[in-house]
């Protein structure tokens, strides 16, 4: 659960507050005679609970803390379960993936995942690794307002996705990783046909167009 997401009334990270409410009234009541409560009653309350207890140390450090986690989190679009080599190496081609004339449909994008890993194989984790060091120095720099925008204009992205896309075009100049490329890439998806081949090349061919492009910027 979300415990500072927004309610229908309230917010979650208010709930400490309606425990020292819930106190203060349950104090109240004890005091009150023929339904009223004096003054110096409340005042005595008020500074009976500002001066702590354990059971509001102990809610307060516990909400403190769910807070912390919660409001830690980017606001951007980056979430803490994405995978930014994936994304990464899904940006050259992802105005093909946009609207409904899409010319790849995401659902695809598991068989593309699976060929990048007989792709780099071992050197697989250290470029997802590598991007997460990014992502985390990134937000040292940005905190909650971290974008994906922020991470591919980053040099070091730039430079990863340079590499990767210079393995991914060696590997795909031999036969090999031709047939890797077309056994993954058109593999139908439960829901979907077949990708076509033009589908599958003009994937390729910006693949490569990006990693030339690259390549050439770095010179």
């Amino acid at each position: 659960m979300n415990v500072c997401a927004p309610t229908k009334t309230k917010r979650r990270c208010h709930e400490a507050a309606m425990v020292v409410s819930d106190m203060i009234l349950t104090l109240a009541r004890e005091k009150a005679q023929g339904g009223t409560v004096s003054l110096e009653d409340i005042e005595r309350i008020a500074s009976l609970i500002s001066g702590g207890t354990v059971a509001l140390d102990g809610i307060f450090v516990r909400q403190e803390d769910l807070c912390r986690k919660e409001h830690c989190k980017p606001q951007g679009n980056i979430g803490a379960r994405a995978n930014p080599f994936q994304r990464l190496m899904v940006r050259p081609f992802e105005h093909l993936l946009a609207g409904e004339s899409a010319v790849f449909q995401r659902a695809y994008l598991a068989n593309y995942f699976e060929f990048l890993e007989h792709t780099f194989e071992k050197r697989l984790e250290p470029f997802e690794r590598h991007c997460r060091a990014i992502i985390q120095a990134l937000m040292v720099i940005h905190g909650n307002n971290l974008t994906w925008d922020h991470f591919y204009a980053d040099s070091r992205t730039i430079k990863a996705l340079h590499g990767a896309l210079t393995l991914l075009k060696t590997y795909l100049k031999g036969q090999e990783g031709q047939r890797v490329w077309h056994a993954c890439l058109s593999r139908p998806t439960p829901d979907l046909p077949q990708p076509s081949l033009a589908q599958i090349d003009q994937i390729r061919h910006v693949l490569l167009e990006t990693a030339h492009g690259l390549t050439a910027a770095d010179r």
